[in-house]
């Protein structure tokens, strides 16, 4: 393993190539992000307020950093009609829960807490951990279809997503939020009925095609992510403004808390870490070092805190919770990367050359 001399990203981490310098390719070649532009925000807005209908925008809210900041923006800085959901994963942690009460009494909005049956939840991240070595996608495609049904229901004409450029780039490389896959893995899995899985995708044949269709016709509120189309404050001014304006409280566990709304993340990051070598935390954290929010020591700080090649300080909640034995977990860390990509929906290979060939 060798490790670049400017942010801390390793050559395990796919499409990174150091140089004999030791300087990676991302930060050799690192273009400034630049932002769509804050006035085509608007003309969506605008578009949408013209519309007339209960709601402008829905807010999907976890009441992490991110998500906090979208409301913010949505209501105090925008002033748009809100209606915000929770998809009540199985995972929140108490000081997440807390943010959300907090920030929704703050701001004054509508808010509707989505609460699946947590024992058939708990038996698909089950069955998909032990098979795929994930279950990030299974949380994810929950929250995009229920995402699509509160739109559809309430007639909502955007929807306002807290995807960060802090986090372009850090994902699995396995397509885990693709429906035809997900199926394929539940597909006969100890105590999952094809009436479950039918239950839990609500919407049986999406795609990337029918997506696009539908939010073309309106039937689904158009996805937009704002933090693309503006200037961004660095993580911890975020941190900051969302303390001031939305009563949010910070994790003190780390020195960088993405995503600490989620009980499961420090276990997530730790199957990756064994399955990949490497975690989504080695790419944000060197992103961070190339936009200068922090140096490339406290990176190595939080990163060597993390400790990702031992067992996370939740695991045995984290094996309460799914019913793992010692045995499981260390099975599903040597699973194999992309044992499933094959399974992946043709429909949504065509529609990801054809974005590649667009850009």
């Amino acid at each position: 393993m060798t490790r670049c001399t400017k942010c801390i990203l390793t050559d395990e981490v796919p499409g990174t190539i150091i140089n004999q310098e030791g300087v990676c390719n991302r930060c050799e070649n690192r273009k400034v992000f630049k932002p769509i532009g804050e006035k085509h925000l608007i003309a969506y807005f605008e578009k949408t307020k013209r519309k007339n209908r209960a709601y402008d925008v829905l807010v999907p809210f976890s009441g992490g950093k991110d998500s906090t900041y979208i409301l913010y923006l949505a209501t105090k800085v925008y002033k748009l009609n809100v209606l915000t959901y929770t998809y009540d994963n199985g995972f929140f942690s108490e000081l997440a829960l807390q943010n959300i009460k907090r920030a929704v009494e703050k701001v004054s909005v509508d808010h509707i807490f989505i609460h699946p049956s947590l024992g058939l939840l708990k038996n698909i991240y089950r069955q998909a951990l032990v098979k795929s070595g994930e279950i990030c996608g299974v949380c994810g495609i929950g929250i995009m279809n229920s995402m699509l049904k509160m739109s559809e229901t309430y007639k909502i004409p955007l929807i306002l997503l807290g995807h960060s450029p802090l986090e372009d780039d850090s994902f699995t490389p396995e397509n885990i939020y693709d429906t035809v896959r997900l199926k394929h893995i539940l597909t006969n899995a100890k105590g999952i009925t094809k009436a479950d899985i039918r239950r839990f995708l609500i919407y049986q044949r999406q795609n990337y095609f029918s997506n696009y269709f539908f939010t073309k016709t309106g039937r689904f509120g158009k996805k937009v992510d704002p933090l693309f189309f503006i200037d961004n404050p660095t993580d911890e001014e975020m941190g900051k403004i969302i303390q001031q304006e939305m009563d949010w409280e910070d994790h003190s566990g780390s020195g960088y808390t993405k995503h600490f709304d989620c009980l499961a993340e420090p276990f997530t990051n730790y199957i990756r870490e064994q399955r990949f070598g490497y975690s989504r935390r080695i790419v944000q954290l060197s992103t961070m070092v190339r936009n200068g929010e922090i140096t490339r020591e406290q990176a190595l700080d939080i990163h060597d805190r993390d400790n990702l090649k031992n067992n996370p300080p939740n695991i045995d909640l984290i094996k309460k919770m799914l019913d793992l034995t010692e045995q499981d977990v260390n099975e599903i860390g040597k699973i194999k990367p992309m044992v499933y990509e094959d399974k992946v929906s043709k429909a949504n290979k065509i529609f990801a050359r054809l974005r590649e060939f667009i850009k």
